[in-house]
């Protein structure tokens, strides 16, 4: 059995993003979306690809500032906190991001399997001493006792996701967040995978947050399961009610994705709602109070005329 860490317990928060409006790339992805995560409880997140759910994971780690609205972990909004302020939300979190290389974002590719997860701990204040214990109990429950020694890049795909998802569990934190959970893993490492989130939650009673697209994933594991589609959510609640007569992917889009019939958001109206939006950048204005490029223009072609007006001048002469 795993020895407790000294010291203070966290309480676990609840996560709420309240009127969040998002643009990206002159594209609204979120207009005024809600979504509550209650504490202690696992809120699974399904869409379907390109409805702005890893968006949604960003403004929620603080990796990205959405335009309006806010986050608040623990009643405390994360985008209007001090540097002192986000450090100490961010000691109570854990997560696993997506990346372009399945989840090599969640991974530090300079250290051994068994250093990524020791420095996961060392960040989140856990004694030395403890360290080593805890980081092979989440190796051993996800298969990795063999890699201990090996660098993430060496890994076979799956492997490097099991990686990311001990690092996500080791650190026992408050609220974890684990986006696509399930992506490239077969069924024998989804089971694994399964199995050891349900030990961080017997573990800490934490708040959890997981996007998947697994249907029966997210009937195993949510308490409460959340549907986004076109940036918003448009159903939420408990997955035999919000999945209630939905056996396969067909039926699900058929409900959800092909049933909202409002579409995506419209950009002018998130920009009106768009508080934190900065200004369109102004072009800097010349001396002549004109676009300083055709001023450019303008000058080389006089430079032009007066060479060549020197040279004809020099061949009367």
């Amino acid at each position: 059995m795993e020895p407790d860490v000294p010291g203070t317990i966290r309480p676990v928060p609840d996560v709420v993003l309240d009127n969040i409006t998002t643009i990206l790339d002159d594209t609204a992805v979120m207009h005024r979306l809600w979504l509550e995560i209650p504490a202690g409880r696992v809120t699974v997140l399904m869409g379907p690809s390109g409805v702005g759910k890893t968006t949604l994971i960003k403004h929620v780690v603080g990796l990205l500032e959405p335009d309006g609205g806010t986050v608040r972990i623990d009643d405390r909004d994360i985008w209007d906190s001090s540097p002192d302020e986000w450090k100490d939300i961010r000691k109570g979190m854990s997560a696993m991001l997506g990346g372009s290389y399945l989840f090599s974002t969640s991974t530090f590719s300079s250290m051994t399997v068994l250093e990524n997860l020791t420095y996961s701990l060392e960040v989140h204040g856990v004694p030395a001493e403890l360290r080593h214990n805890r980081a092979m109990a989440r190796l051993a429950e996800l298969d990795l006792l063999d890699h201990v020694d090996r660098k993430p890049e060496e890994l076979p795909a799956h492997a490097t996701k099991r990686l990311a998802l001990a690092r996500a569990l080791v650190a026992d934190a408050p609220f974890t967040v684990l986006d696509e959970i399930d992506l490239g893993l077969d069924g024998q490492h989804s089971a694994m995978m399964l199995d050891a989130v349900r030990g961080l939650r017997e573990r800490t009673n934490c708040t959890l947050l997981v996007t998947t697209h697994n249907l029966e994933l997210a009937r195993r594991l949510a308490d409460n399961l959340a549907i986004m589609v076109n940036g918003r959510i448009v159903a939420h609640g408990p997955p035999h009610e919000v999945l209630h007569g939905i056996e396969t992917t067909d039926d699900f889009d058929a409900r959800f994705e092909f049933s909202d019939y409002t579409g995506p958001p419209r950009l002018d109206e998130a920009e009106a709602s768009a508080e934190r939006r900065r200004p369109p950048a102004v072009k800097p204005k010349s001396w002549f109070g004109v676009d300083p490029q055709w001023t450019w223009i303008a000058l080389v072609a006089i430079l032009v005329i007066v060479a060549f007006l020197l040279v004809a001048r020099v061949g009367l002469f």
